[in-house]
């Protein structure tokens, strides 16, 4: 039977397709939410506030490596969804192990880049000494493992691209244990060491590079049509290569440049002193876990919408995107009043410090009115993706994130005299603004008719 056969039936579960593939992606979500929260906790407790602000801003810095894993996750879901949704399952081979080699190449390169620039990156975010030497030392350790991770990224991806979320969700399970483990034992003293923000960095190591290795063996027994074949590894097609370039490099320069604007939308929080800095760090920790619902109904848009386009059912690509949008921005609307209410309960769960506590809740409920808007791009702009409307989205990004965020915060934040709140002003009306234009695109249809 033919997968477009097997889909005829799907409009009356579709609900249910729609919640079964976002709970995991949800849970993995925040188990990565977990492992960031983990690191803040820890360093907090054991080493103080420059040590959970060197942490933040290390990871920061870490999002435009991980940039080229995320769009190789995102292509390799649309690519491999849309030729099984076809019935296409001959390159589905070729094209998983084309995305780990190219994983693999990019994390190497990613790690070696940030061993030699760890010190003169800080000093372009303009930290003290003190948070520049807690942060090359997380920095060198942490980034170690990084040609395994970002395998783990696009094994996950090929993974979802077939249906299975339960999978990717066990390992990240399975990574945040091990980070959290390795980094409290390295950094209480309970075995008699004391290796400070290093241990997070080694933890983080130790964690990514179980979850590479987790994610190889998994795809080498095989899930459903699509094997991986160490003897094979660097057996790709050419065009196989070009589609996931067509969607991946687009879905990173897009997590690029948003990376390099939050950047430069932190130094402007930085300006403000270590207490904003680490206000700002710990409420984006706050945020990882309040973002989970857009992150996994998107995820969710992307694979259904790549499969139901391949099968030539467009009617249920659409409709799978309107739930995914519903479920991303009705859970996102509560849980920004969730926030909005316990901000100060939250911060301080991570430092007893009054300014940084007083900071960091203004900052959580500045931003608790873009959650629903988040909600509503992150899942339309999951569809988007998963049709090949790649560019579009793209664009969007740049102009919002240039045109919007940096301008509003630096108004709000310095011109107005608001501080870090005004900056997180600049962040809420830029996830106002690409909403609206990400829904606009959907509503014309256009995505339907693309090609991967």
């Amino acid at each position: 039977m033919s997968e477009q056969t097997a889909v005829a039936g799907d409009g009356e579960r579709l609900p249910s397709t729609v919640f079964k593939l976002a709970v995991p992606v949800a849970v993995e979500r925040i188990s990565m939410s977990i492992l960031a929260a983990v690191d803040a906790f820890l360093v907090g407790h054991y080493v103080g506030g420059d040590a959970v602000a060197a942490v933040g801003i290390s990871s920061l810095l870490f999002w435009i490596p991980l940039a080229g894993a995320f769009g190789l996750d995102i292509a390799t879901t649309a690519v491999i969804a849309r030729d099984y949704g076809s019935g296409e399952t001959s390159s589905l081979a070729r094209t998983m192990r084309a995305s780990m080699l190219i994983a693999f190449v990019w994390g190497a390169i990613a790690a070696a880049l940030l061993s030699i620039l760890a010190g003169p990156l800080l000093t372009m975010m303009g930290v003290d000494a003190q948070v520049k030497s807690f942060g090359i030392d997380y920095i060198r350790a942490a980034s170690l493992s990084f040609p395994l991770l970002m395998v783990m990224f696009a094994a996950s991806g090929a993974m979802r691209g077939l249906g299975n979320t339960w999978i990717p969700m066990v390992m990240s399970l399975i990574l945040n244990v091990v980070n959290a483990a390795v980094a409290f034992l390295l950094i209480s003293g309970v075995i008699g060491i004391e290796l400070e923000v290093l241990a997070s960095g080694i933890g983080s190591a130790a964690g990514g590079a179980v979850g590479g290795a987790l994610a190889i063996a998994v795809l080498a027994f095989g899930i459903g049509p699509a094997r991986y074949e160490f003897g094979k590894a660097f057996v790709t097609g050419r065009n196989d290569a070009r589609r996931l370039a067509n969607i991946g490099f687009p879905a990173s320069l897009e997590e690029v440049q948003f990376m390099v604007a939050f950047l430069v939308y932190t130094r402007i929080v930085t300006g403000f002193g270590t207490a904003s800095l680490a206000a700002h760090t710990i409420a984006l920790r706050a945020l990882e876990l309040a973002l989970v619902p857009g992150f996994a109904f998107g995820a969710a848009a992307t694979t259904l919408v790549s499969r139901y386009l391949g099968a030539k059912r467009p009617d249920l690509a659409e409709r799978a995107a309107v739930l995914s949008q519903i479920g991303a921005v009705g859970t996102m609307a509560v849980l920004g009043g969730l926030l909005a209410i316990f901000a100060p309960q939250f911060v301080a769960l991570f430092v007893d410090d009054d300014e940084v506590i007083k900071i960091g809740s203004r900052l959580l409920r500045v931003f608790a009115i873009a959650l629903p808007f988040m909600g509503l791009h992150a899942s339309l702009g999951g569809a988007l993706r998963g049709a090949g409307d790649v560019r579009y989205v793209l664009g969007v990004l740049t102009v919002t994130a240039w045109g919007v965020r940096i301008p509003v915060a630096l108004i709000c934040a310095v011109a107005l005299g608001l501080g870090a709140p005004g900056a997180w002003m600049g962040a809420t009306a830029e996830n106002i603004v690409r909403s609206g234009l990400i829904w606009r695109r959907f509503r014309t249809g256009d995505w339907k008719q693309r090609e991967i």
